[in-house]
């Protein structure tokens, strides 16, 4: 787990946010780490599948032996998701915790699915990238969210809060991957199997009218399509002018600026105290 975590980034993450969200409804940090520990385990099996698929992230562990290997570690790892979640002694609070987290397991392999099915489409639209963002990213965040609040004892009103807040916090996340592993086509996968990221979905909507820019783009992501082909630091920078130059990086950015926007409205609407809300609040403005 340790492995996984990025240079600068907080150590177990998921975690992190089922406790704080704890800490912002009451004092249930018994109750809380059962649902903290099975997030983190969750969350680092689908990451070991998720870099399998994409045959992402070389140097990390699981990327450095057979993948058969690797998928069987994954698949105990998830086993051991449910049993850590199996530890809750109240068997009510039990059984709403695991219809929470099996809906975000079904919903996230929903949304992965759907991501392969667009790869082999030549575009697809914002809204199908955003539905697609929803079920993926959006999910696992919106059901970490919701498992806090249920082991925290939120009441039912809270808890969708909590759902829709956790959602905007998933995508916004989502957002900045895709900027980010746009500018690391040596590295990631994502241009090279066609994957509809945020930025090349909205260049393809706005330049479809443009053939010549269209073409263009179309050259600077095909080396990274053709296996064996070069893509290098004068590749990459390349596309890198052309996505900022196009606006896709300034869209990136106000569309994440929206979200955060809507999840801080979400608190805002919440009938809590203040200081629980500037609590949650950290959480948004942590997302830059």
């Amino acid at each position: 787990m340790r492995a996984e975590n990025k240079p600068g980034g907080k150590q177990y993450p998921w975690g992190n946010l089922l406790f704080t969200i704890g800490d912002v409804f009451g004092d249930s940090q018994e109750t809380i780490v059962h649902g903290a520990v099975a997030m983190e385990l969750y969350a680092l099996a689908a990451d070991i599948f998720d870099d399998i698929e994409d045959q992402d992230n070389d140097e990390l562990p699981w990327r450095t032996i057979p993948a058969a290997q690797a998928i069987n570690t994954a698949n105990l790892i998830l086993f051991l998701s449910f049993k850590a979640l199996a530890a809750i002694n109240d068997q009510a609070l039990y059984r709403q915790a695991n219809d929470i987290f099996q809906t975000m397991g079904i919903t996230a392999c929903h949304g992965q699915n759907q991501e392969f099915l667009y790869e082999g489409q030549d575009a697809i639209t914002l809204a199908q990238y955003f539905d697609t963002a929803r079920k993926k990213s959006g999910a696992l965040t919106a059901g970490a969210c919701k498992l806090a609040g249920v082991l925290a004892g939120c009441d039912t009103s809270l808890i969708l809060d909590l759902d829709k807040f956790g959602q905007n916090l998933g995508i916004i996340s989502q957002i900045k991957n895709d900027l980010q592993d746009l500018f690391r086509v040596e590295a990631k996968s994502d241009v090279r199997l066609g994957k509809k990221t945020l930025p090349l979905v909205y260049l393809g909507n706005i330049l479809k009218q443009n053939k010549a820019k269209t073409e263009e783009l179309h050259q600077l992501c095909s080396p990274a399509r053709r296996k064996g082909a070069e893509f290098g630091p004068a590749e990459t920078e390349r596309l890198r002018r052309f996505v900022m130059q196009e606006g896709a990086a300034h869209y990136c950015s106000v569309i994440c600026a929206c979200f955060k926007q809507e999840a801080v409205e979400i608190l805002d609407a919440m009938n809590i105290a203040e200081e629980q809300k500037r609590k949650l609040i950290a959480l948004v403005e942590n997302q830059t």
